[in-house]
């Protein structure tokens, strides 16, 4: 009998094993790419961009999953408890991947342990813009506006993002008073600026540009060091006359902490691959973003890590609003 069950067992392992080597590589279903805000929005736009590349790379079709409330929170602490093995990943930004802790203390996941970060992908400029008819032409009339009228003009946007961090440093910045005006996610804080509920936004160019072209909101300045490529002609905030400051948003794919090594290199191959392409530059054009080339694991984790410590001292000196 003994020997019996020994034979047995020493077969199931076999079988196991077989099993185990006759499996198929990674992926053999489709793959969840979770955006922590509503469609629609700038982080939805590139995440589909993306889902469509690295479908195409992974033989198999990337779903995009709109996960919006608490500035994008809840989306990435459902793919930090999610099961790690590459079928569920993130669309990482920096609200929640460096910032979260400063206007969401109570959120229940690591920034950086809770992870496993793969690579940056693209970046944008923001502007600065204003509902058309605004009497303010350029960044000094929009100051002496503003201090002339403490907290009667309204900027919005998603809070702990680039139209909400943009508002607070101008604000630091120019010893102006706006009130901030919190928004889920996605379009509507474009709306309510175009029909004049908010006066001022923060936004990325995917956000405005087609409103800036059709002259539904005025643009005042490219708020990053370098110009916009969509608007080569409009001035940096520092070529206007202002004090510069650089709120340029990233945007990276994470997954669960403890993604296998063999999936991680397998998802890397195939992101460096898109990241690289001139077909990915151009299809994220025209939305004023360009590729990151140069991310990988490593550099990513060393980023987050000291915009983690950043944004920490940040808080200490300035109360979210």
């Amino acid at each position: 009998m003994k020997k019996l069950l020994v034979c047995a067992a020493f077969a199931s392992m076999i079988v196991t094993g077989f099993a185990s080597a006759a499996e198929p590589d990674y992926p053999t279903r489709p793959v969840r790419l979770v955006v922590g805000y509503p469609a629609g929005g700038q982080t939805d736009v590139l995440a589909r961009i993306i889902a469509k590349n690295l479908g195409e790379q992974l033989g198999k079709q990337v779903i995009v999953e709109n996960t919006g409330g608490a500035g994008g929170t809840i989306g990435a602490l459902n793919v930090s408890k999610a099961a790690p093995d590459g079928y569920t990943l993130l669309m990482s930004v920096e609200a929640t991947q460096t910032r979260a802790k400063v206007f969401y203390p109570k959120v229940a996941y690591d920034q950086l342990s809770s992870f496993t970060l793969l690579r940056k992908m693209a970046k944008q400029r923001a502007v600065l813009v204003v509902n058309s008819n605004f009497p303010a032409k350029t960044v000094a009339e929009l100051v002496a506006y503003a201090k002339a009228r403490p907290k009667e003009l309204n900027y919005g946007g998603t809070l702990g993002t680039t139209s909400h961090i943009g508002g607070t440093i101008f604000g630091k910045l120019y010893g102006t008073q706006m009130t901030f005006v919190t928004y889920p996610g996605g379009a509507q804080p474009i709306t309510d600026l175009l029909t004049g509920t908010i006066q001022v936004g923060f936004f990325t160019e995917s956000t405005v540009a087609e409103y800036i072209k059709a002259g539904s909101l005025r643009a005042l300045a490219v708020l990053a060091p370098e110009r916009s490529v969509t608007f080569p002609d409009l001035a940096t905030i520092e070529e206007a006359g202002g004090k510069a400051f650089d709120i340029s948003a990233w945007f990276g794919v994470a997954g669960p902490a403890g993604l296998p090594p063999a999936v991680v290199k397998r998802l890397m191959e195939a992101l460096d691959k898109i990241s690289d392409s001139p077909e990915f530059a151009s299809q994220i054009q025209f939305i004023g973003a360009v590729p990151i080339k140069d991310s990988n694991p490593q550099n990513f984790a060393a980023d987050v890590a000291k915009e983690v410590a950043y944004w920490g001292e940040w808080a200490k000196e300035n109360k979210p609003d």
